[in-house]
């Protein structure tokens, strides 16, 4: 069912490269550099960079997730390409960062997401999470420490040092840090080819480390991690919980961070996967191409096609195709639409549109078309593999011609400088949204469901095309 390219879906290879884009948003006075690619109708993917670092860090990555993830990766403030306010208007601690990038989402209307953490990432990340357990959709930690015992024992004397009143010594101490020999070592260190690491990470690092306000936010955000040591047990607590979706990618040759920090995690989440990689502190450096399949495996939506067996309560069991009862959790944030039939007579060039079919004569012989809505325009454009049948596609691409044939309708459909020619024999349903509600999942009704995983091992319902005045959805 391609309605669901649209509601959220997303377990498709795409044929196309997805752009990133890079923004500024205002939050609390402060210029927020973020990069943000995908579908909006998609899961959230919120990338936390570490130190010295910035969403640059995630380059390699955001291409790879963004056909199934709408991805979002700001800049804390002093750090890459935001704005390094000065001390009378943001005071540097992690509290603070979590407060601006929370801000963030709230102002770009995220209410649900994945979150990424590495390094600093995790102390604001965890921060939001304990603030915000109903945003939480999943969490990746990479190379973010829960633990003492996931810290080398000479990083923790040092932070021990700077815990208590400030003084000039423990400035000092913490701005020794604050240097482009330490992103150096945390890049190259445990790297299996330091030899072949891209310069442009730390080149990028070193222009944020020479700004004299960027260094005074950097410095005092390391005299802050005491700050993050003590919240241990919190986070702790948070996820054993809460048990969120967790996966864990580390790099185990980091030079401050030790693999027990993953195993530690594990102990609080038993069902988390965990991954470890022949690598250092930055691991999407050398192996983000691995770390992104384990999150499209982990956390992109699936689709569930059948009829409604039961409905119990937030519970609902699907009897899919196959005979199997497969059941998934309804909540606030679960999106319900049925399909209408669409006149052939009211398809006009200027339409967007989405056809799944097969490969025919150099085109596409559809099994099935929806009409989107005008605010759908540009919705995953292309073509990509679909899951309808073996070797199936979907193309979601703008009408160029439609014609009557002697067995159906020809369709020229254009994205970018493609066209595709699409054969629409006449058995092939053309379909656009009707409205639906949770009362329509009765049993009996087929439906289109895309899930997710969900808390304490569950999958959740992100949006359900469900049978509605007669009309099945085209599985």
């Amino acid at each position: 069912m391609l309605m669901a390219m649209s509601l959220l879906s997303g377990s498709a290879a795409a044929a196309d490269t997805y752009e990133v884009s890079y923004k500024y948003a205002t939050v609390d006075g402060i210029k927020i550099f973020y990069r943000e690619a995908g579908d909006r109708s998609k899961p959230t993917l919120l990338l936390l960079h570490g130190f010295p670092s910035s969403s640059h860090e995630f380059r390699d990555l955001i291409p790879l997730v963004a056909e199934d993830f709408h991805v979002i990766a700001p800049d804390y403030p002093g750090m890459g390409y935001s704005e390094a306010p000065p001390a009378s208007q943001f005071t540097p601690t992690f509290d603070h960062v979590a407060d601006v990038v929370e801000q963030l989402l709230a102002n770009l209307g995220e209410r649900r997401v994945i979150v990424y953490m590495t390094d600093f990432g995790g102390p604001v990340g965890m921060r939001i999470a304990l603030r915000r357990p109903e945003w939480i959709a999943g969490l990746v930690f990479q190379n973010a420490v829960i633990s003492l015992s996931g810290i080398d024992p000479a990083r923790i004397a040092r932070d021990e040092k700077l815990a208590g009143a400030p003084s000039a010594e423990k400035r000092a101490l913490a701005e020794s840090h604050v240097s482009l020999e330490t992103a150096l070592l945390l890049y190259r260190h445990g790297a299996r080819n330091p030899a072949a690491l891209n310069p442009d990470a730390w080149t990028v690092d070193a222009a944020t480390l020479a700004n004299p306000d960027s260094r005074r936010i950097m410095t005092d955000l390391q005299l802050d991690i005491p700050s993050n040591l003590a919240s241990f047990p919190a986070w702790q607590r948070y996820l054993r919980t809460e048990q969120p979706p967790t996966l864990v990618v580390w790099g185990k040759n980091d030079p401050l961070f030790v693999v027990a920090a993953a195993d530690a995690i594990r102990n609080e989440v038993p069902g988390a996967v965990v991954r470890y990689y022949d690598t250092g502190h930055f691991a999407l450096e050398e192996d983000h191409a691995d770390i992104a399949a384990r999150i499209r495996q982990m956390f992109a939506p699936v689709h569930v096609r059948g009829a409604v067996d039961a409905l119990d309560g937030d519970i609902l069991t699907v009897r899919t195709r196959d005979g199997r009862r497969q059941t998934t959790t309804l909540n606030a944030d679960t999106r319900y639409a049925a399909v209408k039939p669409f006149e052939w007579s009211q398809l006009k060039p200027g339409a967007y549109v989405g056809a799944a079919g097969l490969p025919a004569d150099g085109g596409v012989r559809a099994f099935e078309v929806m009409v989107y809505r005008e605010e759908r325009r540009g919705t995953a454009q292309g073509s990509h593999n679909w899951d309808l049948a073996p070797g199936s596609s979907i193309t979601n691409a703008t009408v160029a011609s439609v014609a009557a044939g002697p067995a159906g309708h020809d369709l020229q459909l254009t994205y970018g400088e493609q066209t595709v020619a699409v054969t629409v024999p006449a058995t092939a349903p053309i379909v656009t949204y009707a409205p639906a509600e949770r009362a329509d999942l009765k049993p009996g009704a087929a439906v289109f469901l895309v899930a997710i995983p969900a808390a304490h091992g569950r999958t959740g319902a992100l949006s359900i095309v469900v049978e509605k005045n007669g009309v099945k959805p085209p599985l």
